[in-house]
């Protein structure tokens, strides 16, 4: 089974066979499987990728948002 990963640093695509702990070619870091199967990611337009990337990285940057408020108070109360 093809799984499809994305890196959350550099944001590129990577297809993955057997590797549960891929890592990115171009940067190496640690891929995210994707919420997409293959079949649906090669079905997908070149639009629909750079979407769903965007989604990505918006997903990405709330988390990161988030992450480092919590982190902030957890700071202010010490």
């Amino acid at each position: 089974m093809l799984h499809i990963f994305i890196c959350p640093k550099c944001f590129n695509f990577r297809i993955v066979s057997r590797k549960p702990d891929a890592i990115c070619f171009h940067c190496g870091a640690r891929l995210y499987k994707s919420d997409i199967d293959y079949i649906e990611y090669i079905d997908m337009s070149e639009q629909e990728r750079d979407k769903y990337k965007e989604s990505f990285i918006n997903r990405m940057k709330l988390y990161q948002d988030k992450t480092d408020s919590v982190l902030k108070e957890q700071n202010i109360k010490k």
